[in-house]
């Protein structure tokens, strides 16, 4: 195996670092990318959202293999915008103004270092597809509006999209859905009538004080993310609106604590009056791997042979591999080392850079499926 894959994919990851590429505005880095695959022989392609497809043919006698999908996203959070890293005792860090956007581009380097690996190396691989989608960030934009009958087949796949440490498996990842809520009251004068009005404020407050948020059970997190109302100090408000997201093990358990919650704006109605308008949209479904998933088989053969601890966790977040996975592609969410995602304080370590790298090109490797 070579030995330089760790410089190779911390000197890509420190130019697509410097490549600005925010939910919605990717188009710098998926041209950078472009060449880049194209430099290997890769046939790319990119649909109306602007996703980057890849094809990267079998070496001679391994053309009978299945494809395997790497899949990362391109965009960052906002604050990863202008980042400058900083090489530190081993890690890489911004320089503490914005946050590094290791989260993805730590995948999509290490992706790039391994196909360019196996292209130089001469290194025996089947099929592999590789997609790079748009606007993760906000909502799996990219991968929803993606026409997954582009792949063909793919025999597994893996999402490089988890905040763990590499040799982790995501083997099971929650459905998220958000919620608006609109409390109407009644406007008055504060100070001569406020007996005439209906404080919507005071409707949302009381609805949220019965309401089960943060932690509600092993598999459920609901929380209210914004709460807007009122203009004036001497009107009794009569609009509030509160945004809000339940996450939880299954699309059933999500709408279920959905309908607590709908309850509690129902009883703080009884008790003021007004009344509310409850709207609800699902982000995305859950995942759960079977044991004998042949991505996770074949992930946990790889680690075997490299000598990486290998781990297998749930996670809290969802990923490209949520809708990949409920729509039959057989993919799943690994880890790939970085810490304080979308934070001044996120970093990676070289070791891991390297880590993943390494896995990649194996997994990408002759395995019979």
């Amino acid at each position: 195996m070579p030995t330089y894959l760790a410089n190779q994919t911390l000197k890509t990851f420190s130019e697509l670092v410097a490549i600005d590429s925010p939910s919605r505005h990717e188009e710098n880095i998926r041209q950078d990318l472009i060449q880049r695959l194209e430099a290997l022989g890769i046939a790319v392609e990119t649909d109306a959202t602007g996703n980057l497809l890849g094809r990267m043919g079998a070496s001679k006698g391994y053309e009978h293999l299945c494809a395997v999908l790497i899949n990362c996203h391109m965009d960052t959070v906002p604050n990863a915008v202008q980042a400058k890293i900083v090489v530190k005792d081993g890690y890489v860090y911004s320089d503490g103004t914005t946050a590094l956007g290791a989260d993805d581009k730590a995948g999509i380097a290490a992706t790039i270092t391994a196909l360019t690996t196996m292209h130089k190396e001469h290194l025996p691989h089947g099929p592999i597809v590789v997609l790079f989608t748009v606007a993760e960030e906000v909502g799996l934009e990219g991968i929803k509006s993606f026409d997954t009958l582009k792949l063909g087949p793919i025999g597994r796949g893996y999402t490089l999209d988890a905040g763990a440490p590499v040799g982790t498996a995501i083997v099971r990842a929650p459905s998220k859905s958000e919620a608006t809520i609109v409390f109407h009251g009644k406007a008055a004068h504060a100070g001569a009538a406020p007996e005439n009005g209906i404080s919507a404020i005071s409707l949302a407050a009381r609805a949220i004080d019965k309401m089960r948020l943060l932690r509600v059970d092993d598999e459920t997190t609901a929380n209210i993310g914004t709460i807007q109302g009122g203009t004036v100090n001497n009107i009794v408000c009569d609009r509030c609106e509160i945004s809000l997201e339940v996450r939880s093990a299954s699309n059933e358990q999500v709408h279920a604590h959905l309908a607590h919650i709908e309850f509690c704006c129902i009883k703080a109605i009884n008790d003021f009056g007004g009344s509310y308008d409850f709207q609800t949209r699902d982000s995305y479904p859950s995942y759960a791997l079977d044991k004998n998933a042949p991505q996770l088989l074949a992930f946990k053969a790889v680690c075997a042979t490299l000598q990486i601890p290998y781990l297998s966790r749930p996670s809290g977040g969802g990923s490209d591999a949520n809708i990949l996975q409920n729509r039959g592609v057989p993919v799943i969410a690994l880890g790939i080392g970085y810490e304080g995602a979308h934070t001044l304080h996120e970093s990676i370590a070289i070791q891991e850079l390297d880590t993943i790298t390494r896995l990649l090109i194996a997994l990408c490797g002759p395995q019979e499926d």
